[in-house]
């Protein structure tokens, strides 16, 4: 089995939030019997293919372990949980032994499911993101990686247990969009060997990109083109901004969640550095995506809003009406691109 060593193992790094092992959580994970996993609110795709993934290794190790979700997983990422590891309610489960973090940076970012995560007799975390408040008993924080996924990954091997297809797949779909497709800048060596060991696994990658990328509804397709129809250009061309309102959502009949992807359509704009969308909530406030592309810092745009993520891909919640909401990011956008 080819097995990969995480270079924190190795040295410190210096933006690593914290730097517990992951045999320190391994050690927790084995020596407990109920495990609930709590990927970030709002899930995508690396939040759920880390969560299900370590969901699926817990299981075959002999553990009850399920994935606590806020919300219905989004449509395009179905298909990894047709087994239904994933539960919105958890009050019929028996009380767990270990609350599991992942892909989550703050712990308000579990939203109304924070209580239940407090329930855990142990609190883990396994994260990527810079910004990660380390509010975990054991927390294994790796900014340089590319995505959790592959901090999953790692995690796995730790446990020895063998990937299987299934968690390949899960795993693969993290992996491809927290990269972008292998696009994005956070992408390492490493991500490209942990992948060819995934198809290795058995991985049967054409599944995950025609879920993902390649079956789309006709009202993702509408609500996309209404938001293109408000973008705004601003700084001499090298920011745009839009938004996603509640009636945009009604007058296309898509979700909120057909949203996705709206803001690496804007970033790739000719001459764009910084890209936001702004997605009014439908019990108020405004969710901000930010993009950068080569220069920018979005983590740092959306820090000073309460958010954060990564220097490329960050996002913020502004509980203000969405024409402030929109003023304020793009000033703060303004502000950041006069300066590189």
């Amino acid at each position: 089995m080819m097995m990969i060593t995480s270079k924190n193992e190795k040295m410190e790094k210096k933006n690593q939030t914290q730097n517990d092992s992951l045999k320190q959580l391994a050690d927790v994970l084995r020596n407990a019997q109920r495990i609930l996993l709590f990927p970030h609110i709002n899930i995508d795709g690396d939040a759920a293919g880390s969560s299900v993934a370590l969901c699926r290794a817990l299981r075959k190790s002999g553990k009850q372990a399920w994935v606590l979700l806020e919300e219905e997983m989004p449509g395009y990422l179905k298909f990894l949980d047709e087994e239904d590891f994933c539960i919105i309610d958890s009050s019929g489960l028996p009380e767990q032994d270990v609350s599991f973090a992942v892909d989550c940076s703050d712990i308000q970012r579990l939203g109304e499911r924070k209580a239940a995560f407090e329930r855990g007799n142990r609190i883990l975390c396994l994260d990527h993101h810079i910004s990660n408040a380390a509010f975990a008993d054991i927390s294994y924080i790796d900014s340089n990686s590319a995505s959790c996924a592959e901090l999953a990954y790692l995690l796995i091997n730790e446990l020895e247990i063998e990937i299987d297809t299934d968690m390949a797949e899960c795993l693969y779909a993290g992996i491809i969009t927290d990269t972008g497709n292998f696009q994005y800048s956070n992408v390492k060596a490493s991500t490209h060997l942990i992948t060819a060991d995934l198809f290795e696994k058995g991985l049967n990658h054409e599944r995950a990109i025609i879920e993902i990328y390649q079956t789309v509804s006709a009202e993702k397709i509408q609500l996309k083109s209404l938001a293109l129809q408000h973008m705004k250009f601003f700084a001499g061309g090298r920011g745009v901004i839009s938004f996603v309102t509640q009636d945009m959502l009604r007058k296309s009949g898509a979700e909120l969640s057909d949203a996705e992807g709206i803001v690496e359509t804007l970033r790739n704009i000719a001459g764009i550095e910084i890209a936001i969308v702004l997605k009014e909530q439908e019990n108020g406030g405004i969710k901000a995506t930010m993009r950068a592309k080569s220069t920018g810092n979005v983590e740092e745009i959306a820090a000073s809003f309460g958010g954060g993520g990564h220097i490329r891909a960050a996002g913020c919640t502004i509980l203000r009406p969405i024409a402030e909401a929109e003023m304020l990011l793009k000033e703060a956008a303004e502000e950041q691109l006069r300066r590189i």
